[in-house]
C-alpha cells in the first residue's frame, strides 16, 4: 500500500491515531525526498493514481509530468532555496481531474537550518479553475464585442454588422459557455411590444419563425422576460407553466433580459435537453454574456439597420460626392484676394470678376439647398433616430458651427457626417493648441473635446476655451492677460459662469480626473464614444440653449 515507506515521516512510538489520520483524511498528503521522490503518501494519492505503488518514483513522473500554470514554476526548489512555503496549480493530461493546487511546505533538519524533505498537498480545483477560464474568456469576448462595434461602424454595411456579430455570439455561445441551442430576440421598432429573432442556433423551425410579444401571459418564457425585465432559470419543462419548446426535447432553459441602461431591449434565451442543466453560475455568466450583447447591439443600432440600409447608403453617396466639394468651392472663393485686381495693367473690370465669384457662391448654395431637399425625402423612410421629423426636433443645432478637438480623426469625420443631417457644420483639429487657434479666429457655437489631449491636459484645454469666450462676452481683447490669473477648478474673475462645452471619452478609468474636475467647473457629465446619436443631441441640444439663454440675459 502507498502508506509503506522505505523512510519512516515520524519518530517512532508515533500515536496511532496520528497515522490513521494521515492516512485517511480528506486532502491527498505526500511526504518526498529533496530528489523529489515519493517517501510515503496517504490512500487518497493511491486511489487517485489507480493504486500503483509510487513508492520511490519521481513526484512529477507519477503525474505525467503536468504543465505548470504558476505562481510558482518551480515549487521543490523555492522551498529548498528559501525554507518557504510554495504553491502551484497543475494542469493533468491524464487522469479524473484536470487541475490541481499544489502546496509544497518544508521539513527541516533537527538544527532548523536545512531543508530535509517536503510535505506536499494536492487539492482537486478542476471545477474552480474551470470557471475562472469561462470568466476570463468571458471578459475578452465582451471586450471584442465593443472593439466590433467601434472599428465596424463605419467599414461595414448595415447587414454586414448584423452578420459578423450573428457569428460573433455564435462562436462564443459555444466555445466558451458549451450552449448549443441560442436564440436572442430584440423589440421591434414598428411595435415596441413584439419581439423579432435576431439570433437562432439550434432552434427548431417552428420556434424561430413563432410570433412572441412582451406579455407576462401567453408568450412563454421569453415574453414573462421582457415584461419583468428579470432572468428566469427553468429546471423541468414538464412542470413549468411557461414554458413554450424552442430546441426539439428542451428540459430546461436559462432566459435572461438584454438591458441597456436599464431598459429591456430584448432577450437571450439557452436551452438543453437535460432537466437542471443550469446552475447559478452559469446564469450569472449568460448575464455577463448578455450585457455586453445588448451593447454591442444598441451601439452598432442594429434594431433597425435592415430596414435603413438602401436610404442610409444614398444618403452617404450625396454626402461624400457632393456636399463636401461644394463646401470646397464655398470657401476658396470666399478667400480668393479679389482686391490685388484693382491695379491690374490688363484693365480687367472688377464689378466683372467679383459677379462671377457671387454668382459661383449662389449657384452653389442652390445645388446645396436642392440636396438638403433630396436628403429630407429620403430620411422619410429611416426610423427616427435620423428621419426628418427627428431632424425637425433639434431646430436649435441648425446653421450652428461645433468645434472639436480629438486627436483620432475618424472621431471629427464620424461628428461631421452626423450633425451634418441636423444642419450643423463640424471643424476639428487633432491638438488642442490647434482648437484654440481656430477659436481665436471663429465664433464657434459649441466645443467638444476628448479627455486626452496630445498637447496638453484637457482640462487646461477647457479653462482656455472658457477664458476665450469670457472675454468675448466681457467685450475685452483675446490678448488680454486676466488678473488674477484663472484658478483650478472656477476662475474667480469669469464673467460666462456657463460655457458650451462638452467632454467626450471611451469606456475605460479617467486616470486625470478631468471629469470630476469638469463638473466642479460646471461643464456637464460627458458623453461617451463611440456616439450614441440621441445622448450626442440631447447633450450639444442642452449646451446651445443654456448658452444662448445666458447671452440673452447679458
Amino acid at each position: 500500500m502507498c502508506e509503506q515507506s522505505t523512510e519512516q515521516p515520524a519518530e517512532t512510538g508515533t500515536a496511532e491515531f496520528e497515522h490513521i489520520l494521515l492516512a485517511n483524511i480528506a486532502a491527498v498528503l505526500l511526504y518526498v525526498g529533496l530528489d523529489q521522490r515519493i517517501l510515503w503518501c496517504n490512500q487518497r494519492f493511491n486511489d487517485w493514481i489507480d493504486g500503483k505503488n509510487p513508492l520511490g518514483e519521481k513526484f512529477f513522473d507519477v503525474l505525467n509530468r503536468p504543465k505548470m500554470r504558476g505562481p510558482d514554476f518551480l515549487p521543490f526548489s523555492k522551498v529548498k532555496r528559501s525554507g518557504l512555503n510554495s504553491t502551484t496549480v497543475l494542469e493533468i493530461a491524464k487522469g479524473p481531474y484536470k487541475y490541481l493546487r499544489m502546496s509544497v511546505g518544508p521539513v527541516f533538519n533537527e538544527d532548523g537550518d536545512k531543508v530535509e524533505h517536503y510535505v506536499v498537498s494536492l487539492h482537486n480545483v478542476t471545477d474552480q479553475t474551470i470557471r475562472e477560464e469561462k470568466w476570463a474568456k468571458l471578459r475578452q469576448a465582451g471586450r471584442e464585442l465593443a472593439d466590433l462595434s467601434k472599428k465596424d461602424i463605419l467599414q461595414r454595411s448595415p447587414k454586414e454588422r448584423t452578420n459578423l456579430l450573428r457569428a460573433k455570439i455564435a462562436k462564443y455561445a459555444q466555445e466558451i459557455l458549451k450552449f448549443a441551442s441560442i436564440e436572442i430576440r430584440v423589440k421591434s421598432e414598428r411595435n415596441p411590444k413584439l419581439l423579432e429573432p435576431l439570433f437562432a442556433l439550434g432552434m427548431a423551425e417552428e420556434a424561430r419563425l413563432r410570433t412572441l410579444y412582451v406579455s407576462q401571459d401567453g408568450n412563454g418564457i421569453t415574453g414573462w422576460v421582457a415584461y419583468h425585465g428579470k432572468s428566469y432559470k427553468m429546471d423541468d419543462a414538464s412542470e413549468d407553466p411557461f414554458f413554450i419548446e424552442g430546441a426539439v426535447g428542451a428540459r430546461s432553459s436559462l432566459t435572461v433580459p438584454l438591458l441597456c441602461r436599464g431598459d429591456v431591449i430584448g432577450t437571450f434565451n439557452v436551452e438543453s435537453q437535460h432537466p437542471a442543466a443550469f446552475d447559478d453560475n452559469d446564469l450569472l455568466l449568460l448575464e455577463t454574456f448578455a450585457a455586453d450583447i445588448a451593447l454591442a447591439i444598441h451601439t452598432l443600432e442594429l434594431l433597425s439597420v435592415e430596414q435603413k440600409e438602401t436610404a442610409f447608403r444614398s444618403i452617404e453617396k450625396v454626402f461624400s460626392d457632393s456636399i463636401v466639394p461644394l463646401n470646397l468651392i464655398l470657401n476658396e472663393t470666399a478667400r480668393l484676394p479679389i482686391d490685388e485686381f484693382q491695379d491690374n495693367p490688363e484693365g480687367i473690370d472688377i464689378g466683372d470678376v467679383m459677379s462671377s465669384f457671387i454668382r459661383i457662391r449662389e449657384s452653389t448654395r442652390q445645388i446645396q439647398s436642392a440636396f438638403q431637399e433630396h436628403i429630407a425625402a429620403l430620411t422619410m423612410d429611416i426610423p427616427p433616430d435620423l428621419s426628418s421629423t427627428d431632424c425637425a426636433n433639434y431646430p436649435m443645432l441648425r446653421d450652428k458651427r461645433i468645434l472639436l478637438a480629438d486627436s483620432d480623426e475618424s472621431v471629427g469625420k464620424e461628428l461631421s457626417r452626423l450633425l451634418f443631417y441636423y444642419g450643423c457644420t463640424v471643424e476639428s483639429s487633432t491638438t488642442g493648441f490647434g482648437a484654440l487657434k481656430m477659436l481665436e479666429t471663429t465664433r464657434y457655437d459649441a466645443c467638444m473635446s476628448d479627455i486626452k489631449l496630445p498637447d496638453m491636459s484637457a482640462f487646461v484645454f477647457f479653462k482656455q476655451v472658457r477664458c476665450i469666450y469670457c472675454k468675448r462676452l466681457d467685450g475685452r481683447s483675446l490678448y488680454t492677460i486676466c488678473e488674477p490669473p484663472a484658478e483650478d477648478p472656477v476662475c474667480p474673475e469669469v464673467r460666462m459662469p456657463f460655457v458650451p462645452f462638452i467632454y467626450m471619452r471611451s469606456f475605460g478609468y479617467d486616470s486625470g480626473h478631468v471629469t470630476t474636475r469638469a463638473a466642479l467647473a460646471g461643464v456637464q457629465k460627458p458623453i461617451f464614444k463611440p456616439f450614441i446619436l440621441t445622448q450626442l443631441l440631447e447633450s450639444l441640444k442642452q449646451v446651445i440653449v443654456k448658452a444662448e439663454r445666458q447671452e440673452t440675459k447679458q
